[in-house]
């Protein structure tokens, strides 16, 4: 058979057999996925308080989404040969980053 078949898959291990087959369908699936993650919280983040508090905090937002992206990240690396461990090292390296970022921008403002 050329090609694998999601029916070559044990389904009775739920939802991550299913990202199982993707990422081995489609080897930057995952890396979508986490873009896309990211995105969605960054923008929902930034629009949210742009609506409440009539301007919206990109330095905020952007470390919101850092850490949600960081913590999924390690949450998908516990399933074997889903994510790699240099896209974990990254995802929490920019985390680090972000909030090294909104603490100087804090301390500029004086916050």
């Amino acid at each position: 058979m050329p090609y694998t078949e999601i029916n070559d898959y044990n389904m009775s291990e739920g939802i991550v057999s299913i990202f199982k087959y993707s990422v081995d369908t489609v080897p930057v699936f995952m890396d979508l996925t986490l873009i896309a993650i990211f995105l969605i919280a960054f923008l929902g983040t930034f629009f949210a308080q742009k609506r409440l508090g009539g301007r919206g905090d990109f330095v905020g937002s952007f470390a919101v989404a850092s850490w949600l992206l960081a913590i999924i990240a390690i949450v998908f690396s516990l399933a074997s040969d889903l994510i790699s461990l240099s896209r974990v090292v990254i995802s929490i390296t920019l985390a680090v980053v972000a909030l090294a970022i909104l603490y100087f921008n804090r301390m500029d403002q004086g916050l």
